[in-house]
């Protein structure tokens, strides 16, 4: 009769309610918390990162807004004394290079074809002799980018 009783208790060890079941259990627990925090930690890393990368998004909005003056100043001196264009230039130079060294860069109007990507149409005209639906006429304002995102697009008048 003992045999009979340690045959039974030697079944119930590898019986799916033993105790290996609760530790196996809480070993896959342990391992989706691991993958878990290894997936909050590069969440973070990557908000960060972007964090870093467009963090100076209000101050290129704040320098353009200046730089804005600053061209309208030169366009508005032409008549006055050289000297004072020169600083104007020298300022504004200046505050392109600054805004460069953030990543913020004039959006370049390449092969004169409307983007909607980075342009704004402000108006639609008819197109000159010549001309193509779709060509950029008039650059009305410069847009700029921030790394690789439109921070303000071109403002621009296209044709029909």
């Amino acid at each position: 009769m003992d045999e009979v009783a340690d045959q039974e208790e030697n079944k119930g060890e590898g019986a799916p309610g033993n105790e290996s079941d609760p530790v196996e259990s809480l070993r896959k627990e342990l391992q989706y918390a691991l993958a878990e925090i290894a997936n909050i930690r590069t969440r973070s890393a990557k908000d960060r990162s972007e964090m870093m990368k467009y963090g100076s998004r209000q101050l290129g909005l704040r320098m353009i807004e200046a730089l804005m003056s600053l061209e309208i100043a030169i366009e508005a001196a032409e008549e006055s004394p050289e000297s004072s264009i020169d600083g104007v230039r020298l300022t504004v130079e200046s505050m392109r290079r600054g805004l460069s060294s953030v990543g913020i860069t004039p959006i370049e109007v390449e092969g004169d074809n409307f983007d909607p990507s980075c342009m704004e149409a402000l108006a639609i005209v008819p197109p000159p002799d010549g001309e193509t639906s779709g060509t950029i006429l008039k650059v009305v304002e410069r847009g700029y980018m921030i790394h690789d995102r439109v921070l303000r697009p071109t403002k621009v008048i296209v044709s029909e």
